[in-house]
């Protein structure tokens, strides 16, 4: 009988060390280069991640395909895979094909009530005068989509940024756009048949590629990038029809874009930008380093910064976050040797210093 408890007991130690070990395997911070460059390839970047009915994830990033990678360069949306939670993906395949003048990029997804999935994007005609704000609706998860929409005007150059858009807990649908400095939004309360346009605000001498994240108070905030030292931010009391003059945060940094949401665990906030003002060190190339921090009074002070990326030599921009239960998925693409997109996998611990 004692060696017969020695045994069940030697199987339950090691079932409980292998499931623990697990669990800590699983905890550990992930990072994969996601789409690397290659010929005829120079950049892969401005991604944004969505989780699909199968609970398979989706991967669509903006891909350059000829070209230097310049921003009005030749570039179609693309997507993979993911069955595992994001640790592998499957081949590339084209989701949204180049009908621009010069690319589309910028992607952005939303699930809408129906269980459509709906994409966001740019379609960029010229490289300073024509870009147009397009959104496609899906019922099969991406693979095959309705003709595209217009949501901005002819002859303007409108902006997106990769991972952005919002829902509200009034069901309004929030999109995030700029144009000739100005920050604003573009929402729809019937599950984006109509939209219309939010005041329009400038801190200073612009901003562009904000991001908006809605309050406990029931208010939204908006995030800027700025070239005035840092992110500024402005408030809506009306679901993002009208703003406030907006103000400087202590998100100080390169005039680069900042992703915020919300930890699902914890319910405070994350923003992941481009902490390096004042630190333009030999070597530095600019965006670096690419930085995160917690706030937990919905965005009035920050702390546990940490790095995602830093040194030397390179630099890492365009963050996105999706949450998959507590676990945060963030894409980025860095500069040496071509804009390569990466993806790095963060339990919610993990930006706490845990």
């Amino acid at each position: 009988m004692k060696r017969l408890m020695t045994a069940v007991f030697v199987f339950v130690a090691a079932v409980s060390i292998e499931f623990n070990q697990g669990i800590s395997r699983a905890e550990e911070p992930y990072h994969l280069k996601v789409v690397p460059v290659g010929p005829q390839n120079p950049r892969n970047s401005e991604a944004a991640i969505v989780p699909l009915k199968d609970h398979s994830l989706l991967l669509a990033w903006t891909e350059f395909y000829a070209g230097n990678g310049a921003d009005h360069g030749p570039a179609r949306i693309s997507a993979k895979i993911s069955t595992d939670g994001g640790k592998t993906w499957g081949e590339k395949r084209t989701l949204i094909e180049n009908d621009g003048g010069c690319n589309v990029m910028e992607v952005n997804f939303l699930r809408l009530k129906n269980e459509d999935l709906a994409i966001w994007y740019c379609q960029k005609n010229s490289e300073n005068a024509d870009c147009r704000v397009m959104m496609r609706t899906s019922g099969d998860d991406g693979k095959t989509w309705s003709a595209a929409r217009q949501l901005s005007l002819d002859a303007h150059y409108t902006g997106l940024t990769n991972g952005r858009g919002i829902r509200l807990k009034t069901g309004r649908l929030l999109i995030e756009a700029w144009e000739d400095g100005y920050s604003y939004c573009y929402f729809s309360d019937d599950e984006g048949n109509t939209w219309h346009e939010s005041q329009r605000v400038k801190p200073g001498d612009g901003s562009w590629e904000p991001a908006c994240i809605e309050l406990k108070d029931g208010r939204v905030m908006m995030l800027m990038r700025t070239g005035l030292g840092g992110q500024y931010k402005s408030y809506s009391a009306d679901g993002g029809a009208t703003w406030t003059a907006p103000v400087a945060t202590p998100l100080t940094g390169t005039a680069a874009p900042v992703s915020i949401s919300r930890v699902p665990s914890t319910g405070d906030l994350l923003a992941i930008w481009n902490n390096n003002l004042g630190k333009d060190l030999p070597g530095n190339v600019g965006r670096t380093p690419l930085t995160s921090a917690i706030s937990r009074d919905e965005g009035q002070t920050w702390e546990h910064l940490r790095n995602l990326e830093e040194g030397q030599n390179d630099a890492w921009a365009y963050p996105a976050v999706t949450w998959i239960d507590d676990r945060a998925l963030v894409t980025y693409f860095n500069y040496a040797g071509g804009h390569s997109l990466q993806l790095k996998i963060l339990p919610s611990s993990w930006f706490y210093g845990k």
